[in-house]
């Protein structure tokens, strides 16, 4: 028999060698690769004989001669990428910055500093728009949707009315996100309401999770406000959802529960003077220049040339709010009695007597003076339930904390008191201490001849505050604090503790069976025979638990990890969608009321994704892909029917953005 024919293939370092590199090129052919002489345009056989054979051949010497006595155009192309690039970081610092007409004369300031018109970009706010809403608004969705994947989460829902009265339904969502391997809490949608009851929130939501192909099932808390449509008991939005998610759990929002517990208080048992007095006294400089400037140089005489901080204005209407406004009038009492003083004499008005006049009565102040003290405590809890970065161990202790010091406050020292089993009424001290602000102001009063029956009558109405403060906060937070109280248990310190409390209970109330419960069980009672690096932050830790493998690479923590990630996830207050319906109200404000809900949505898509990532325009990295969608038909298709607006919605929102 015939031996078999040997092929040979091209071989790739052919190219760099010295004598065939400067006209050697492959080709794919049907039989595989192949060479080819750039200068002959012929195809050869891959053996290295046959090239070297034919770069010596005298038609390959006078092609090669030709070609290379031609003088080249200095002629560069620039990519068409680079002008698209240029246009999505405009389009992105738009989305960030500014309104989008100002690409309208942004886009030619630019173009002024190019003198080839291949670098000039071609951005008006018709084109700026399209590329927030189509290209650049859906790439960050769709990271969004890939890291949400899969995932458990809880929601934080409130309502809000923007500036052209459209009601809107602000939805957060809260997961821990492996991409970014942190805890999150970001902007999920801003769905339009049709119907205000809980049927209307309920579809929104659904909707919402459908588009972000989210399980409902996944779904591990909700965090409202203390509306009954949200939190009703019979026919609220907590309990439709329920039916169908039976681990749901409810978080009202801590944040309201205090503002309206100190209100309801206050309104009740404090002097109704004191509300007055912040008020006007606002009202009072808040119009008028020359009054600022003469107290101004008042408060300078007095306090050797220091400047008074401005008053502030206080919500009528929760008096948590006004913490600052009550501590800059504490602080300002003796100049501000003087300043109207002053001016009841010099602009003869009704309104600065009745001001000096309550300025002039110290049981006005007595009553401030013991109200600035409570409220700073409050208010400094109050401002750990909104902060982003805070502890939910620690929020806590916080809110056990206050709790005792206002139990503390009208109660004997012996007296332990449960204000969740036991009426505190029956064990009040009707001489307590009330704060060092207030006994001392009260020592001065009776040096002056304070009556017995008003000062009595001062300590009563004082202590009835704080016992009716206490009472509205028993009624609103009952819920809050135990399931506070289970989260601790998972607390860094609980959970390398050998004596420590099970999780059982906890996995039952979220439906787990009974072998899962095992393996969270024989795992929690492991952990601490380990060494951990993260032992001071709760939710660092769990993340080290969740990374943690043991010699064959396999996760040892994982189902622990998982569970506790799980309720390290439940919402703790309604803060973060209080800031989406700020920026909401920023970017759709009284200038821009024509905007419409897909660019809303998109603007406040790109500022919170990018601020997720903690970047900004200028130092956000756009993808490829990304790119090279701008001037494709795709990238000015309208997304409008996913906003259930209409396809016929002409770019007349653009006039005004």
């Amino acid at each position: 028999m015939p031996k078999p024919q040997y092929t040979q293939q091209f071989r790739d370092s052919w190219l760099q060698d010295p004598h065939l590199k400067d006209w050697l090129q492959a080709i794919e052919s049907t039989t595989g690769r192949v060479a080819k002489c750039k200068f002959c345009g012929t195809t050869l056989r891959s053996h290295y004989g046959d090239l070297k054979t034919h770069g010596m051949s005298k038609k390959h010497l006078q092609n090669k001669k030709l070609i290379i006595t031609q003088p080249k155009i200095p002629f560069k192309t620039e990519p068409i990428e680079s002008k698209k690039k240029d246009e999505a970081r405009l389009a992105l610092f738009t989305a960030m910055h500014t309104s989008i007409r100002v690409i309208d004369h942004l886009g030619e300031v630019i173009n002024h500093s190019h003198e080839k018109d291949i670098k000039k970009v071609q951005l008006h706010r018709t084109k700026c728009a399209s590329i927030i809403k189509n290209v650049l608004a859906l790439h960050f969705t769709e990271v969004l949707k890939q890291d949400l994947k899969d995932q458990p989460f809880s929601l934080l829902i409130d309502e809000s009315t923007d500036i052209a009265v459209q009601k809107y339904l602000g939805l957060i969502v809260i997961y821990f996100s492996e991409l970014y391997q942190k805890f999150v809490s970001t902007y999920l949608d801003l769905a339009e309401l049709h119907e205000f009851n809980a049927e209307g929130i309920v579809s929104a939501i659904k909707k919402t999770l459908k588009r972000f192909d989210l399980r409902l099932e996944n779904l591990m808390g909700l965090g409202t406000d203390n509306a009954s449509v949200t939190v009703g008991v019979n026919n609220g939005v907590y309990i439709k959802l329920k039916e169908e998610i039976p681990h749901l759990i409810l978080v009202r929002c801590l944040c309201h529960s205090l503002q309206l517990a100190v209100s309801a208080a206050a309104k009740e048992f404090l002097p109704r003077n004191l509300e007055f007095i912040i008020r006007e006294t606002y009202d009072w400089f808040s119009r008028s220049t020359s009054r600022q400037l003469l107290y101004k140089e008042l408060y300078k005489t007095i306090n050797d040339g220091q400047k008074p901080l401005k008053i502030v204005q206080a919500c009528q209407t929760r008096w948590l709010s006004i913490e600052s406004a009550v501590s800059r009038v504490y602080t300002q009492w003796l100049e501000l009695k003087t300043h109207f003083a002053i001016a009841k004499v010099h602009e003869r008005c009704h309104t600065a007597e009745l001001l000096h006049s309550l300025y002039a009565n110290e049981m006005n102040y007595a009553y401030i003076s013991f109200l600035y003290p409570i409220l700073i405590e409050i208010n400094r809890v109050n401002k750990m339930f909104e902060s982003k970065d805070t502890d939910h161990i620690k929020l806590y202790e916080e809110l056990t904390n206050l709790i005792d010091m206002l139990v503390c406050k009208v109660t004997l020292p012996t007296n332990k008191v449960n204000i969740f089993n036991q009426n505190i009424r029956g064990f009040l001290d009707q001489k307590c201490y009330l704060g060092f602000r207030f006994e001392k102001q009260i020592i001065e009063m009776r040096e002056k001849g304070l009556p017995r029956e008003d000062e009595e009558m001062m300590r009563h109405r004082c202590i009835t505050f704080i016992v009716s403060l206490i009472e509205e906060i028993k009624n609103r937070l009952p819920e809050n604090l135990t399931l506070m109280k289970k989260i601790s248990r998972i607390s860094v310190e609980q959970a390398l503790n050998h004596n420590k409390e099970a999780l059982i209970d906890i996995m039952a109330q979220f439906n787990k069976s009974a072998e899962h419960i095992a393996r969270v069980d024989d795992q929690w009672h492991q952990i601490h025979l380990l060494k951990w690096n993260e032992t001071r932050n709760t939710r660092k830790f769990w993340m080290e638990v969740l990374q943690f493998k043991d010699t064959q690479g396999e996760p040892r923590f994982k189902e622990l990890a998982t569970f506790a990630i799980t309720l390290l996830i439940l919402p703790h207050s309604n803060a973060d969608v209080e800031r989406l319906f700020s920026s909401m109200n920023v970017i759709k404000n009284k200038e821009r009321n024509r905007m419409k809900l897909n660019l809303l949505s998109a603007i406040l898509r790109i500022r919170c994704c990018l601020r997720l990532e903690e970047k900004c325009c200028n130092d956000y990295k756009i993808p490829e892909a990304v790119v090279k969608q701008i001037g494709t038909k795709e990238s000015y298709q309208s997304e409008m029917e996913d906003y259930g607006a209409s396809k016929n919605d002409s770019s007349e929102e653009d006039e005004l953005i």
